[in-house]
């Protein structure tokens, strides 16, 4: 099983396809047709991992608009030198945060695509490790941005940990409690063959080892207490995060969806299924 990547809906694909590929520096590698939809495929530095952009010509064009109850909240791209990717983004206006040091989670900022889908950028290192790096003018931001993290709720811990990890064969390498307003804590999936420098999950090297690698990771995000919250249900923004994408064996798959009871869709070539916190799944029969 391999983490592929992830979808998102656009409402102007012209515009969107513009900023990915010459602002952000992603390369677009297929656009394909699904009955109603067109299908853009992107790729980063980190090569074999997609971030799709699927319009939908009949739909009604909403803009997007990020709840604190959706199950999805941001995805993220780490750069070598932040401050750089700043100022050029602020020489075409495009609206961004401030770089900052948050304690020791890591040096981000934050901003958002055309169609308001929120982007967060990490540098590889803390501020404090900044080291000047070589830029490369073949991309606007002097640089290629690494896909590195989507980041998804759960009110459930213990069962979506159990779910990436039993169903979908990722490991949990890094975690980190943050006491912000009434304080959450985020978990860091990726493949099993990753190896961090130190086996404690809690161990402050394991994050700008994570932000260095090609590699894009799953981010849960648990609101401490949301599960006991009267009224607090996370739930599908269906102008925001579209699939959650693996490749793998289709039969192994089913194998374990049967055994947690899952309920899934099975189709020719893939298998559809969604986590507790209703975040879809499609697992593509692996070549």
């Amino acid at each position: 099983m391999k983490f592929k990547g992830f979808s998102l809906h656009i409402n102007h694909p012209e515009e969107t396809l513009s900023f990915y590929q010459d602002i952000i520096g992603f390369r677009l590698v297929e656009q394909y047709q699904v009955e109603n939809h067109t299908i853009f495929c992107l790729e980063s530095k980190a090569r074999g991992y997609d971030l799709e952009l699927i319009y939908n010509q009949e739909s009604e064009n909403i803009n997007y608009a990020h709840e604190m109850q959706d199950n999805y909240w941001k995805y993220s791209l780490f750069v070598d030198d932040i401050k750089r990717v700043y100022h050029r983004l602020n020489q075409i206006k495009h609206a961004t945060g401030e770089a900052y040091q948050f304690g020791d989670i890591g040096y981000l900022m934050h901003t958002a695509d055309t169609e308001s889908h929120k982007i967060e950028f990490i540098q590889k290192t803390f501020e404090q490790h900044s080291r000047q790096t070589v830029s490369n003018d073949l991309f606007f931001l002097k640089e290629q941005p690494v896909l590195g993290l989507l980041t998804i709720r759960t009110k459930d811990l213990v069962k979506m940990l159990r779910f990436f990890e039993s169903i979908l064969g990722l490991k949990l390498f890094v975690r980190m409690y943050v006491e912000k307003g009434e304080g959450f804590t985020l978990y860091f999936l990726g493949d099993r063959e990753l190896v961090p420098p130190n086996p404690d999950i809690d161990a402050i090297e394991n994050r700008e080892w994570m932000y260095q690698q090609n590699h894009l990771f799953i981010e849960i995000q648990y609101y401490w207490g949301s599960e006991y919250k009267e009224g607090f249900d996370l739930c599908r923004n269906k102008r925001g995060l579209k699939s959650i994408n693996f490749v793998g064996n289709l039969e192994t798959v089913k194998e374990k969806l049967l055994l947690y009871e899952v309920q899934f869709v099975e189709r020719e070539t893939s298998i559809i299924f969604n986590t507790l916190d209703a975040h879809e799944i499609i697992v593509t029969q692996a070549i």
